[in-house]
């Protein structure tokens, strides 16, 4: 059995100078001189192409809602009164779709009237004390982990679209700046409010994983299997957490960052169903007080309506489950010297108008589409 690689044991000390750093003066770090308050909208929505219906897969019932990536993947294994028993865990956040104190934000996308619509849900992963709902936390923290999560109007799949952190973005009142520097200006409403305005998306909820939570579900799953540099690795909680935060001695960088985010994720919903976690009383309920001990949601996901998405996606395996990352044109340095992640505006902004009309995706690109 192999270890994870040393490089790794190193990035957690290294990002977390790295975001001290550019989290000093958070008023002038990451952003131009130009304002983007006339332009939040990088992609402005293509017309919507005409709606197609999803096809159903007929999936045998595994029961695997406890990922809302790390945040509903189990939940959906749970009788109603396990859920209610784990509720008060959960830290909820108001504010999250409030755009009054935004300067330039402009107005929200529009939600789908239709009924039975789809769903889009930002997770976000960070340190601990930057998930919380305590605003004092928030100051100078940064959101490493994005994932806009689309569960289609049929509930049949769950997508997740994995947003780079180094992506340069207009951020509504700040100008351009590289996406993570929202959440530290602006907490969860700056964030949902430049993703929105970036994407044209619109953002039913919001689920933030501190990445203790990582470590905890890991281990009380035993641990789960990756494809790092050097082969297939067996990861502890502590080599996950590792894994996930990696930043340097990645060739791609921020993207290789993305994949390791990504393959986590798959390979928890893929060790839940191979090895019958939810049949097991007392693993379920350790897994379930781990991840709910690390979740902070908006309040308007409510036990209502946690209980009606689980039951929504008891069909749901993680043959169901497609990672992308958003389509990405190069890389560049921009605000003194800042590597950044340049987005292809042309292609997310097909990739984006399918999400919004809620309809199969374009093809990705080699690379951008990771399943478990």
């Amino acid at each position: 059995m192999k270890d994870a690689p040393d490089a790794t044991g190193e990035s957690a000390e290294a990002d977390e100078a790295d975001t001290a750093s550019e989290s000093a003066d958070p008023d002038e770090a990451d952003r131009t001189n130009d304002s983007a308050d006339g332009a939040e909208g990088q992609f402005e929505p293509a017309p919507a192409p005409a709606r197609e219906p999803w096809s159903r897969r007929r999936k045998a019932a595994v029961a695997l809602v406890g990922l809302l990536t790390l945040s509903l993947l189990v939940v959906g294994g749970c009788t109603a009164w396990l859920l209610y028993s784990l509720n008060s865990n959960i830290k909820r956040i108001d504010g999250v779709f409030d755009r009054s104190g935004i300067p330039a934000a402009g107005p929200r996308p529009p939600a789908d009237p239709a009924a039975g619509r789809a769903l889009n849900i930002l997770l976000v992963g960070m340190d601990a004390a930057a998930a919380g709902a305590d605003p004092e936390a928030l100051q100078g923290r940064r959101s490493d982990t994005m994932m806009i999560l689309h569960l289609p109007a049929g509930r049949a799949s769950i997508s997740a679209i994995s947003l780079p952190r180094d992506a340069w973005v207009s951020i509504p009142g700040h100008g351009e700046a590289k996406l993570n520097a929202a959440f530290s200006w602006g907490g969860p409403a700056l964030l949902v409010a430049t993703i929105e305005n970036l994407t044209g998306v619109r953002i039913d909820h919001y689920a933030a994983v501190d990445f203790g939570g990582f470590k905890g579900m890991v281990d009380a799953l035993g641990g789960v299997s990756v494809d790092a540099d050097q082969g297939r690795t067996r990861l502890d909680g502590t080599k996950a957490l590792e894994f996930v935060r990696q930043r340097y001695g990645l060739q791609r960088g921020d993207l290789d960052r993305v994949a390791h985010q990504q393959q986590l994720l798959g390979a928890i919903a893929k060790q839940i169903t191979a090895e019958g976690v939810l049949g097991s009383p007392l693993r379920t309920e350790n897994l379930l007080q781990s991840l709910t001990k690390s979740l902070t949601v908006d309040d308007n996901l409510n036990f209502k309506a946690l209980l009606d998405l689980a039951t929504d996606l008891k069909g749901i395996d993680e043959s169901d489950l497609a990672f992308r990352t958003a389509p990405v044109s190069g890389f560049a340095e921009r605000g003194g010297g800042q590597s950044v992640v340049l987005l292809d505006e042309a292609r997310c902004r097909v990739l984006f108008a399918a999400v919004r009309a809620d309809i199969p995706w374009p093809e990705p690109a080699p690379g951008e589409l990771w399943r478990p």
